[in-house]
């Protein structure tokens, strides 16, 4: 081959090259246009070129140009109308031809041509039919050998190809977005949607028109009945007034049996669905399972009565509408969990009115004392509690339990807060008092139903006034009797003789109460032995006494004070509260309580409290006289 065929060549290579390039790269039909037909008109050697396009109406609209010469400026007259090539085109003498015409704008153009006279002619063609026209333009008396006029044939097949590949990408566009208006759409209704069911019907029936399927169901697992059920439907053909949901497989709550995707199921594998399966004649499947929280939870598919492959962009549309029933089946469980949250707490505040009926409305008023107590919960209801019982006196019978007259109000805590009570029991007739304060080994709603066991018990054994040791005793004897919980109680029962401030008790395995002397200005720990109630059934009680002199305080807890804990997970403890004590025994007994909370919350620092708090403080006056 000759140097300058060979450089010329390679010239065309090259154009080519960057011809193919761009309608490979090509994203946009105008832009695309213009570019290659620069290509090609220099691929041809020529400097000037068109391109038509035809609409489905068969007009032809100039879409690009390149070097046109002045005669032929655009917008003007001499593009108007039709010509020789559109005319030839529209006979159908151009479909398969590159053919050289006198250019009839050419010819009744007014004005510098530039020598230029007639062109070559190159049908745009696709799959789908004529596109448009590709013409490049020569003078009078210049010819395209032939193998120039293959090579523009090639120029325009390419340019087809590329037209048709940007027709499609533009469909699938449109697509796109209708796709993606209705998945938003589907959101936003499946989001408001008040109610399970027509959210699930609804997402069925845009499954089945985004994938252009005959079918969409959303098959529901079963797991407790060990079957499959239709949860919702879309293009099914099912039995007239049957009960809704319906069951699907009776024996398998997985369509284990189904493949992901199928283009034809065979009759055999039809033979072995369940009977309302079969019953739909599918041919073509698509399946995804739908997880929730990992835990397979049913099937979602769509399904043709022809063969049809479904592809993997319709593999992930599937995946989305999966996604967004996941979401809904979540938000409706969490709605569940609401309501079910809602009405447990209802209820637990129900359950914890009656829990505090079942504790003092008040403190009592005593000639000689003051009282003050404490209760808060760690939970909505709690196992601590603590009683006052009036008590007959030593000599009187097991039947003469003092009345109790109503008084002016006092204070009582409930729950951490000040609660002001019309009405306070007068014990000033009262010649004994019974103190109780428990906890039950638990928390929560299981804690508060044994208390309420435990303190009603424990009343009743001590109303007729009784020893404290003999109370604990036949208190746990009922205990074991009544209760199959497998709980326990912690209990300390205190007697005081009003009047000669004589103090009896016995501890059930609870927190040591904590009495400040005032004539030794010491705490000292009342030890007494005995075990929890509840547990063994015949225990021993240990009875001791002491005379609580005029000045000294006594304090009843539970362990929610000395068991706090702070962020180093250290204990609050007993040496804590003993100087607490110690340092506000002056105080009256609200003032104590209210010390001993201060110093608790300091010490916790933010820390969650992790068991109910319970007090009772009792102080015996310096004086007779005072209040």
């Amino acid at each position: 081959m000759p140097p300058f065929d060979r450089q010329q060549r390679n010239n065309d290579l090259a154009i080519l090259s960057a011809l193919t390039e761009t309608l490979h790269h090509a994203v946009d039909l105008r832009e695309t246009l213009d570019i290659a037909l620069g290509h090609i008109v220099d691929l041809m050697g020529l400097t000037t070129g068109w391109i038509f396009l035809k609409d489905e109406g068969d007009h032809y609209t100039l879409a690009a140009r390149h070097h046109v010469p002045p005669a032929l400026a655009y917008p003007g007259s001499a593009w108007e109308g039709d010509c020789t090539c559109q005319d030839l085109c529209q006979a159908g003498k151009l479909e398969h031809a590159v053919v050289m015409l006198e250019c009839s704008r050419l010819r009744d153009a007014v004005g510098d041509k530039r020598g230029l006279a007639q062109h070559a002619s190159v049908p745009i063609t696709s799959t789908d039919g004529l596109l448009g026209l590709l013409n490049v333009a020569t003078t009078r008396w210049g010819r395209l050998a032939p193998a120039d006029l293959q090579l523009l044939a090639i120029a325009g097949h390419m340019l087809g190809m590329a037209m048709a590949r940007l027709h499609l990408y533009e469909q699938v566009k449109v697509r796109r977005v209708q796709e993606q208006r209705a998945l938003l759409s589907l959101s936003q209704d499946l989001l408001m949607s008040e109610s399970l069911e027509p959210a699930l019907q609804r997402l069925t029936r845009v499954g089945t028109r985004l994938l252009e399927a005959d079918a969409c169901a959303f098959v529901e697992a079963d797991e407790l009945a060990g079957r499959a059920v239709l949860r919702a439907a879309h293009g099914w053909q099912l039995p007239a007034h049957a009960p809704w949901p319906l069951p699907l497989d009776p024996s398998s709550p997985h369509l284990w049996y189904l493949p992901e995707r199928a283009t034809s199921l065979s009759d055999e594998a039809l033979a072995e669905l369940p009977p309302l399966l079969r019953q739909q004649h599918f041919k073509g499947y698509l399946g995804l399972p739908v997880e929730l929280g990992g835990v397979p939870v049913g099937t979602l598919m769509v399904a043709s009565r022809s063969p049809r492959q479904f592809l993997d962009d319709e593999a992930q549309l599937l995946g989305i509408l999966s996604n967004l029933l996941v979401q809904t089946l979540e938000r409706e469980r969490l709605q569940y969990e609401a309501m079910a949250r809602e009405k447990l707490e209802q209820e637990l505040d129900l359950a914890r009115e009656i829990q505090a009926s079942f504790l003092p409305n008040c403190c009592p008023v005593m000639p000689g004392y003051q009282i003050e107590a404490y209760y808060r919960a760690a939970r909505q209801v709690g196992g601590d509690f603590y009683d006052f019982i009036p008590l007959p006196a030593r000599s009187a019978s097991p039947s003469a339990v003092p009345s109790v007259r109503a008084q002016s109000s006092s204070v009582v805590y409930r729950r951490g807060t000040r609660i002001a009570t019309p009405e306070v029991p007068d014990l000033s007739t009262a010649q004994r008092i019974g103190v109780v304060i428990a906890d039950v080994t638990d928390k929560g709603v299981p804690a508060a139903l044994f208390m309420a066991l435990s303190r009603t018990l424990l009343r009743a054994t001590a109303i007729d006034g009784r020893r404290p040791d003999e109370v604990l005793e036949r208190a746990n004897r009922l205990i074991l009797a009544d209760s199959r919980a497998g709980l326990f109680v912690t209990c300390f029962y205190a007697i005081i003789e009003i009047d000669t401030g004589l103090v009896s008790f016995a501890n059930g395995g609870h927190n040591y109460p904590l009495l400040w002397q005032a004539a030794t200005r010491t705490v000292r720990p009342l030890r007494a032995q005995g075990i929890v109630l509840g547990i063994v059934p015949e225990p021993t009680f240990e009875l001791q006494e002491f005379v609580m002199a005029p000045g000294d305080v006594l304090l009843f807890y539970t362990d929610g004070i000395t068991e706090a804990m702070n962020q180093a997970r250290e204990l609050f403890g007993d040496e804590r509260l003993t100087e607490i004590l110690i340092a506000n025994h002056q105080q009256s007994p609200a003032e104590i309580i209210q010390a001993i909370l201060d110093q608790v919350t300091a010490f916790a620092n933010g820390q969650n409290q992790s068991d109910d708090i319970t007090m009772v403080v009792i102080k015996r006056n310096a004086t007779p006289s005072a209040a």
